[in-house]
């Protein structure tokens, strides 16, 4: 299980964590390489990684958002894929785009 993260740290909005920051923005976020990011925490990714023998490694997160633009959530998804190769590559701005698009449909 992966614990929730808080929108708010010691009464603040939490943007040392990029799910909170996206939450609070509303602004995606593409990182390369999470363990190159200085940015963001990912002290908690580097943990889950080391105790399941996993590399994440490049971050897409958007803002889920409802018919009325408000955010609902976030989507993330970890480590794009090479097609033809099968190596773990950084989220084209091509996909992002999509995802992005994707994310805030009505239903």
């Amino acid at each position: 299980p992966i614990p929730p993260i808080p929108l708010e740290k010691d009464g603040k909005p939490n943007h040392s964590h990029v799910c909170a920051h996206v939450a609070i923005t509303g602004e995606s976020s593409n990182i390369v390489d999470a363990y190159k990011n200085e940015e963001f925490d990912f002290s908690g990714t580097k943990t889950f990684d080391s105790g399941n023998d996993y590399r994440s490694q490049s971050f897409l997160t958007v803002p889920l958002k409802n018919h009325e633009n408000e955010i609902i959530g976030v989507m993330q998804l970890l480590n794009a894929k090479d097609e033809k190769t099968g190596e773990t590559v950084p989220f084209s701005s091509e996909m992002e785009n999509q995802i992005i698009s994707l994310a805030s449909q009505e239903k």
